[in-house]
């Protein structure tokens, strides 16, 4: 019986390391990162108080020791500097609110991805706004906005990203984290906890990094309105523009073809590939020396 325990136990380990961790402690992972870059945030807010108030501290007993002075001109000046000091009290706590509030805001997603961790569906996809609000429309047809997290995401449900918004996608299939810029809509076509998952791009730009090898790589796979990207292990992003879709590779390797089928081209590390609104495929190019910002590498800043 000992022995079999722990044939359990290692097999267990084994589709640990196969699977990687699930989607809500990856998504746990990230909401603490951001937790740790917001309490840095508001030390620097406090930093920037404390200056502050030295400064006016340092207006005022200047505008003091001239008071009585005869020089209307340096009355002036020392009147000017103690205003712009007190502006610079109001801007720096105005800064310190935000980021304190911004900081809550990252322990009370904390808070939220834990409960969904031990609601036992960690394994699901779920969506993290990172900045602004999202647009949840389920495959029933139900739709309503929300700032917090959404778990247990299913089959037919889509994502849409509006204006001056941001969110992040953890689903179980390839282990994968899905960046979602502003004006980008996404739906879940299948997630399973087996490294299986197909998205379809309707509209915006998404950046995904996957971790999907050999044998898993032909069950991930995004799709957009007239080009399919399969995954074999990758950092990738594809824009979906009104003429074409643009697939850019940082990583590793995508198989892309066209969305009704026939041979396709392989886009590596360092190239990126145009898919036309007309069903062709462009050459594959290098992306050259552009800089990129990258919304899975980056914390927020704004508050």
């Amino acid at each position: 019986m000992r022995s079999i325990a722990i044939f359990f136990v290692f097999l267990l380990a084994m589709v640990q390391v196969a699977y990687g961790a699930s989607a809500g402690e990856r998504a746990l992972s990230w909401a603490e990162s951001q937790r740790d870059a917001a309490i840095g945030s508001v030390g620097i807010a406090q930093n920037r108080v404390e200056a502050a108030e030295s400064d006016l501290t340092v207006s005022r007993n200047v505008e003091r020791d001239i008071s009585n002075s005869k020089d209307k001109a340096a009355q002036s000046i020392a009147r000017e500097a103690v205003t712009v000091s007190e502006q610079g009290v109001i801007e720096a706590k105005t800064l310190l609110k935000r980021a304190t509030a911004f900081l809550y805001r990252q322990e009370d997603t904390i808070a939220e991805v834990k409960k969904f961790i031990a609601g036992n569906n960690s394994r699901k996809a779920l969506v993290i706004p990172v900045e602004g609000k999202f647009r949840i429309t389920s495959s029933y047809g139900i739709a309503f906005d929300s700032k917090e997290i959404i778990g247990s995401l299913r089959k037919g449900d889509r994502i849409e990203v509006g204006q001056g918004s941001r969110a992040r996608v953890f689903v179980s299939g390839g282990n994968a984290e899905i960046a979602l810029s502003e004006n980008s809509s996404m739906t879940l076509d299948r997630n399973q906890a087996d490294d299986s998952f197909e998205g379809f791009l309707n509209e915006g730009f998404a950046r995904m990094k996957v971790s999907v090898q050999g044998k898993y790589a032909h069950k991930f796979q995004l799709r957009t309105p007239n080009a399919a990207v399969a995954v074999r292990g990758t950092d990738f992003s594809v824009q979906v523009l009104s003429n074409k879709t643009r697939i850019e590779v940082f990583e590793s390797t995508v198989y892309l073809s066209l969305v009704q089928g026939g041979e396709g081209v392989e886009v590596h590390a360092g190239e990126g590939c145009d898919v036309l609104k007309d069903g062709g495929i462009q050459s594959v190019k290098p992306l050259g020396n552009q800089s990129r910002p990258n919304p899975l590498n980056e914390h927020v800043t704004s508050y």
